[in-house]
């Protein structure tokens, strides 16, 4: 059960990347209900998995995948 919970947050993180509407890391923690450190860890397994690079926009405080 607790696998799928991580794919479902995965995906609705992915999609918010996509989108990039997710906010401040701490936001995204807010809304995808996790701690900061573990948006972070996420992130890092995103980036070995996908093979892309995702960078933080100051301005636009948001994810975004660099293409």
């Amino acid at each position: 059960m607790a696998g799928l919970k991580y794919y479902e947050r995965t995906k609705l993180l992915i999609e918010l990347i996509e989108k990039k509407k997710t906010g401040s890391p701490k936001e995204l923690a807010d809304k995808l209900g996790l701690q900061e450190r573990m948006i972070y860890n996420i992130l890092d397994d995103l980036r070995l998995a996908l093979g892309r690079e995702i960078c933080y926009c100051k301005e636009k405080k948001s994810y975004f995948f660099l293409e």
